[in-house]
């Protein structure tokens, strides 16, 4: 299932990140670096791009940079919102 998060997370990236090949971006790369969530409407985008894609709610308020910070963070952090039901 982390897996495909993580494929479905790439493909986010993608549609923000389109000088950049998403794929090669390492699970524990610091996203920082490539821009996401550099600031607070990036990050607004980003979160309502993910919303999109796997049809959760997320409360912004409650979100911590550490939840975005990599691929495999943003993985975990959204397994936890599906097996809570969104």
């Amino acid at each position: 299932m982390q897996d495909d998060i993580k494929a479905r997370i790439r493909k986010v990236l993608g549609r923000k990140l389109r000088d950049i090949d998403v794929g090669a971006i390492a699970d524990e790369a610091l996203l920082i670096e490539y821009g996401v969530g550099a600031d607070s409407v990036a990050t607004l985008e980003l979160l309502v791009a993910l919303e999109g894609e796997f049809g959760v709610s997320i409360d912004e308020s409650a979100v911590t940079l550490a939840e975005l910070e990599s691929v495999s963070a943003m993985a975990g952090f959204i397994a936890k919102l599906l097996e809570r039901g969104g």
